[in-house]
């Protein structure tokens, strides 16, 4: 099941205001990861994820799935020679969630949210 979908922008505050004013879509939060501010938005079945651009080196977004179990993705992927490329982390505000790359460099997440 979608989770997020992750956009690298230039300027969170800006692309919040954007995206709140052309979809319907809220600030569910925000958040700090690495002393880096994620903005979450939610809209009807969806979330979308700010990031800024200097967070990271990637220009691609991400697409994240929720699962009920990281760990369990985890060691399924592993049986299929896929190693995380990133984490898994445990996020402040509950989440627990791991990163692995396409076969063109996309990012991937697997998050478990509740």
């Amino acid at each position: 099941m979608l989770h997020h979908i992750g956009i690298y922008v230039s300027d969170i505050r800006r692309s919040r205001t954007f995206y709140e004013t052309i979809l319907p879509i809220q600030t569910k939060e925000a958040l700090m990861w690495n002393q880096t501010e994620l903005i979450f938005l939610k809209g009807e079945g969806f979330m979308l994820e700010l990031i800024p651009d200097t967070f990271t080196n990637s220009e691609t977004t991400h697409i994240a799935f929720a699962v009920e179990d990281v760990d369990t993705k985890i060691n399924e992927l592993k049986q299929n020679g896929i190693t995380p490329s990133e984490g898994p982390y445990n996020l402040d505000n509950g989440w627990y969630t791991v990163f692995y790359e396409g076969p063109d460099g996309e990012e991937i997440e697997f998050i478990q949210s509740e």
